[in-house]
């Protein structure tokens, strides 16, 4: 099988292992806007390409490897479908059930097989989890599914995963998608009951937790956060009626940063391969689990809207501020909170930077005075920030201490430099922050 693999990424370097390992395959093309990435593949002989179009127009491939952002997916894939060409989209198959099912469609309409890389469901402690487990389910009382991790530690350059509208969301659209067709493997079908979604950053969610039900009875649980502050958690507990306790972790045995992942995306392309021998166009449980996905979003979000965790916080200013820097040079804090106690005087800062990783530096800012505090709170990443006639200043980015123990800088991320004369604001004016 001649594979071509558009997007090289993150996720793009596992495949092309695996493909270097699978027997009868070779690497036929690689494409992406980077022609930094393409470059050394290309000096390999490998043709490398900028736009996906033109690679499938090349006519090297039998087959692609889709590792795009996540909004990218449906077009490209309905383009290589409709080309002859077979695909493997990395997991999730699409951001939303319309797109998936325009992909699926595409599948059906040309015979073309379209597997969606779910790489956790070759994990082989799920393997032997899914062996073990009594075959009637009844007598399992509660399926545990947790999928923990520091998001900084995993997407190398790639920061499309902390845009909303490229990745889709956050947590429950990334880990989401493996963690639900983990629980597909051992229980079958999903029934959606709750979800909660938090700590909001900037719009995307870094903890989601969703309760679910299989067809046959069994509760599932499962518990995704990109927002530890260093290692990892990937495992299943399974507890039976009879008080027994079964559990798989995913990364036992694997000492290495992501070595687990070798063998799980070799069983990704044999199992792929065997779809296209088999002439399959279905995508498997691609589509359910994009359905289950955008079904927890809604529920969530509805959730949210009638559930606060904290109450709005009202700040007054004490001192206004009126200057905007192109090189302010601040720097991101490491912390996604802060406690305020009542009294307290804070400065409040504005900026079209989008920083995201501590570290990250800001220059361009702009100053709207100082605020003091009139009760008790603790402030968070993507926190509204709104004047007293409602008008939405930002949401806050995050902490810059280059003035601690005095006061910290709250950074509000927004589409313009604020400062108190563009704002139009007064001493003494409301400033009010917001759970989004």
């Amino acid at each position: 099988m001649r594979y071509g693999i558009i997007g090289l990424g993150a996720i793009a370097p596992f495949f092309l292992e695996a493909v270097e390992r699978c027997p009868d395959s070779t690497l036929a093309g690689v494409c992406d806007l980077d022609s930094a990435k393409t470059e050394p593949l290309a000096k390999q002989g490998t043709p490398a390409f900028t736009d996906y179009r033109d690679l499938l127009a090349a006519g090297v491939c039998d087959a692609v490897i889709i590792t795009l952002p996540n909004h990218a997916h449906a077009e490209a894939a309905i383009a290589a479908l409709e080309a002859g060409v077979a695909v493997c989209c990395e997991k999730p198959l699409a951001v939303g059930s319309a797109e998936a099912n325009r992909m699926a469609a595409a599948a059906e309409r040309t015979g073309m097989t379209l597997f969606t890389a779910f790489h956790r469901r070759y994990n082989r402690h799920l393997t032997d989890l899914r062996e073990a487990l009594p075959e009637d389910r009844s007598q399992i009382s509660q399926v545990t599914i947790r999928y923990h991790e520091n998001i900084l530690e995993h997407i190398g350059g790639d920061r499309w995963y902390l845009d909303a509208e490229r990745c889709g969301g956050g947590c429950l659209i990334d880990n989401g998608p493996n963690a639900l067709d983990m629980a597909h493997v051992l229980v079958g079908s999903l029934t959606l009951t709750g979800t909660r979604l938090s700590d909001i950053r900037s719009g995307i969610e870094y903890v989601a937790e969703l309760d679910l039900v299989s067809a046959d009875g069994v509760p599932v649980r499962v518990e995704l956060d990109w927002a530890l502050t260093t290692g990892e958690t990937k495992d299943v507990v399974v507890q039976l009626v009879d008080g027994t306790v079964l559990r798989a972790d995913m990364l036992e045995g694997f000492t290495a940063f992501k070595s687990s992942l070798r063998h799980e995306y070799d069983g990704i392309l044999a199992d792929f391969r065997s779809q296209v021998a088999a002439q399959r166009a279905s995508c498997g449980t691609g589509i359910e689990i994009v359905g289950l996905v955008e079904e927890a979003y809604a529920l969530g979000r509805k959730e949210a809207g009638h559930r606060r965790s904290k109450l709005p916080t009202l700040t007054r200013l004490v001192r206004l501020l009126f200057h905007t820097s192109e090189s302010r040079g601040m720097t991101l804090s490491e912390w996604g909170t802060r406690c305020i106690s009542k009294g307290e005087i804070h400065e409040l800062v504005t900026t079209t930077d989008r920083p995201r990783t501590p570290g990250d530096r800001i220059d361009a800012v702009g100053f709207l005075g100082f605020v003091e505090f009139q009760e008790g709170t603790v402030i968070a990443l993507g926190d509204e920030v709104k004047l007293a006639d409602d008008r939405l200043i930002g949401t806050v980015a995050g902490f810059d201490e280059c003035h601690f123990p005095n006061h910290y800088n709250i950074i509000i991320e927004s589409d313009r430099l604020w400062t108190a004369d563009s704002a139009g604001v007064e001493p003494l004016d409301e400033v009010r922050f917001a759970e989004l």
